[in-house]
């Protein structure tokens, strides 16, 4: 098998890998907007698991069709106009997320008396950035800018992030060494930064490669000649990094795994009731079949044993 182009074998794992995306981020967001989880620090999160879920649903899918028609169904830029887009508002809302864990940790009673509606701008802020950055592709397809431009964007949209992000991780650590842990609410946010930060590191390793490949392939001219199995396998480590943050949530968190348990567990037993009810409602030797009919009861089929009750004789139902 000649993995230097596509075939089934990438079919299957770019395949597998949307759907595994987007039933994981749909169990994310229904665990995360339900009311016990429904917290001001938990909002950022669901803004994390939308973005991620827009990658198995549009990225994905759109990425294998430009590949497979070889850009004659899907245009070129707008497969990297959507790739960029939410892998863009990923790395984003990451940067985000860190600095209102910094604001925290640094300011627990400030942040504590924040409203709701203070959340919005932080929500908003990852796609607005996400669109600026991913209008820069699209002027390069126009010739508005030049390549290296369009190169640079990419290197500020990506190192500029991550600076802040590790920056803020280094000061929630030094803030979290240098005071007791005694109070149970002060060891959840150190707990929740913790994880957070493992949610970040895993995004790095996963989704750098492909943005280091994207650079050389712009100003390094024979980096071009790269074989395309070293690319797809970029692709698809950048794409796994979408369901990462359900089995990160599963392993650091048990309030998480216990909602998702429990979902699991309703789906199966709403499954096992429906089969009864339909057992039940199949079975053609019901005794007793009750007929509406003006606010009255009729009783069809009755069994032998009930015409033999004689007047005055106590029925229980």
């Amino acid at each position: 098998m000649n993995f230097n182009s596509w075939n089934w074998f990438w079919s299957v794992c770019f395949g597998v890998t949307a759907v595994v995306i987007i039933i994981s981020n749909s169990i994310s967001i229904a665990v995360l907007v339900n009311r016990k989880f429904r917290k001001r620090s938990h909002y950022l999160l669901i803004d994390l698991a939308i973005a991620d879920l827009l990658v198995g649903l549009f990225a994905v899918p759109i990425y294998m069709i430009a590949v497979i028609s070889e850009g004659k169904l899907v245009s070129i830029v707008v497969r990297d106009g959507i790739d960029m887009f939410t892998g863009l508002s990923s790395i984003f809302t990451l940067t985000v997320i860190s600095l209102e864990r910094l604001f925290a940790i640094s300011r627990p009673l400030r942040h504590r008396q924040l409203s709701s509606r203070s959340y919005v701008i932080p929500i908003a802020t990852p796609w607005i950035l996400s669109l600026m950055g991913t209008s820069a592709r699209v002027l390069l397809d126009y010739s508005i800018v030049t390549h290296h431009q369009f190169v640079t964007v990419i290197i500020i949209c990506l190192f500029t992030p991550l600076l802040i992000t590790c920056t803020s991780y280094c000061v929630i650590w030094r803030k979290q060494a240098s005071r007791m842990h005694n109070e149970v609410r002060t060891r959840r946010e150190a707990r929740l930064s913790k994880t957070l930060f493992l949610i970040t590191g895993t995004f790095v390793l996963t989704w750098l490669p492909f943005q280091v490949v994207v650079v050389l392939f712009g100003m390094c001219v024979p980096c071009r000649n790269m074989h395309i199995v070293v690319v797809f396998v970029f692709k698809l480590l950048q794409f796994g990094n979408s369901f990462l943050n359900f089995l990160i949530y599963c392993l650091r968190m048990p309030d998480y795994r216990k909602a998702v348990s429990n979902i699991f567990f309703k789906c199966k037993c709403h499954g096992r009731y429906n089969n009864s009810v339909a057992n039940i409602l199949g079975d053609s030797r019901t005794n007793i079949a009750l007929v509406r009919h003006t606010s009255a009861l009729s009783l069809c089929n009755v069994p032998t044993t009930l015409a033999m009750i004689k007047p005055g004789d106590i029925v229980q139902l």
